[in-house]
């Protein structure tokens, strides 16, 4: 298993705040960093490793 840290500073934080709590808004309970992340990375259409 990996583990990866990510700071962001700035407007990326602030940005990073606003999807956050759209996310919160849409689902009805505030999401965890790691969950936002991974529907940023779910909603992207670059491919992943399994060509997806």
């Amino acid at each position: 298993m990996t583990e990866t840290h990510i700071t962001l500073y700035g407007e990326k934080s602030e940005r990073f705040e606003e999807v956050k709590e759209e996310l919160r808004d849409r689902a009805g309970f505030e999401p965890s960093n790691p969950d936002v992340v991974m529907v940023l990375i779910d909603d992207s259409d670059l491919p992943d490793r399994r060509g997806r």
